[in-house]
C-alpha cells in the first residue's frame, strides 16, 4: 500500500514538473531576449574586490546565455553595443580569461566596423595580459585584415607575433603578403627574402622564390609609377601609360597574387572576400 502511494506521488510530481517545464518553455519562447550592458569595470573592481575573477566569469556566462537565446533574424543593432560592452568589461576585470576573446572574435567583427574596432581594443588588452598567446595575436591580425580592411596594421600585428619564440613561419609570410597588399611592396619583398635565406626545406624555398619573383615584378611597376609621378606631377590613369618610357611592359602575374592599381597606389594582393555583415 505504501509502495503504491509513493509511486502515485512520484507520478503526480513528474506530471507537475512536465507541466511547469512546458509552461516555462512557452513563456521563454514568447519573451524577447535582451542583453543589458554591464556597468563600468571600475565599479565591479570596487564592489567585487578579490572576487573580480568570479564576477567576470558570471558576466561572461550571462553573455553566453544571451547569445545562445538570440532568435534567428534578430538585427545585430539590437544588441551590438551591449555585447561589446559586456565583453570589454569582462576582459578588463579578468584579462587572463581566454574564453571571452573567442566570443569577441566570433561575434563582434562581423557586426560592423565600429564593433570590429572595439574588438581590436579588446584583443590589445588581451595581448598585454597574455603576450605569448599566439591565438590572440592571430585574432588581432585577422580582425584588422578581414573586418577593418587595414592590411598594414594587420601586417604589423603578424610581424610582431612572428618574433615570438613559438610563432609559426606562417606569421612572417602573412605579414609579408599583407605589407604588399597595403602598398609596401618593398617591405614585403625584404621579409620574403629573409625567410628564404633562413629556410632549409627545399620545397618551401622554391615557393618563396616564386613569390619573390612576383614581388620583384610588382616592385618594378611601383618604381615606374614613382618615376612617372616625379616627371608629370600626378599619377597615370592606367598602368599602360608607363609603357614604354618608364617600363618595358606590365608583367602578367598569373598566380595566387594579383596586382591592383588604385591611382596613385599599387597593391599586390590575394583575391579576398569581405565579411558579410
Amino acid at each position: 500500500m505504501i509502495h503504491m502511494i509513493r509511486t502515485s506521488i512520484l507520478l503526480v510530481a513528474l506530471v507537475l514538473y512536465g507541466i511547469c517545464f512546458a509552461l516555462q518553455e512557452k513563456y521563454a519562447g514568447e519573451q524577447e531576449v535582451v542583453l543589458k550592458p554591464s556597468l563600468p569595470a571600475n565599479y565591479y573592481r570596487i564592489v567585487a574586490g578579490y572576487t573580480r575573477q568570479l564576477t567576470a566569469e558570471m558576466l561572461f556566462i550571462r553573455t553566453g546565455v544571451f547569445l545562445g537565446g538570440v532568435k534567428p533574424g534578430t538585427p545585430h543593432e539590437n544588441y551590438e553595443r551591449a555585447l561589446a560592452n559586456n565583453l570589454e568589461v569582462t576582459t578588463e576585470l579578468y584579462p587572463r580569461f581566454l574564453d571571452p576573446y573567442f566570443y569577441t572574435n566570433s561575434f563582434l567583427p562581423i557586426i560592423s566596423e565600429e564593433s570590429a574596432s572595439r574588438a581590436a581594443c579588446i584583443f590589445e588588452n588581451g595581448i598585454a595580459a597574455n603576450p605569448e598567446n599566439l591565438i590572440l595575436r592571430f585574432f588581432y591580425g585577422t580582425n584588422f585584415f578581414l573586418a577593418m580592411d587595414e592590411p598594414l596594421k594587420a601586417a604589423r600585428a603578424f610581424s610582431d607575433a612572428s618574433e615570438l619564440s613559438d610563432a609559426p613561419p606562417m606569421f612572417s609570410r602573412i605579414a609579408a603578403i599583407l605589407s604588399a597588399q597595403g602598398g609596401e611592396i618593398a617591405a614585403g619583398l625584404m621579409s620574403l627574402k629573409t625567410m628564404h635565406a633562413a629556410e632549409e626545406n627545399e620545397m618551401v624555398r622554391a615557393r618563396y622564390e616564386e613569390e619573390i619573383a612576383i614581388f620583384e615584378q610588382a616592385l618594378e611597376v611601383q618604381q615606374a609609377l614613382k618615376a612617372y609621378m616625379t616627371r608629370y606631377g600626378s599619377a597615370p590613369e592606367t598602368l599602360d601609360q608607363l609603357v614604354p618610357m618608364f617600363i618595358d611592359g606590365i608583367p602578367e602575374i598569373k598566380d595566387s597574387l594579383v596586382m591592383e592599381y588604385s591611382p596613385p597606389d599599387l597593391h599586390l594582393k590575394r583575391p579576398t572576400k569581405k565579411l558579410n555583415r
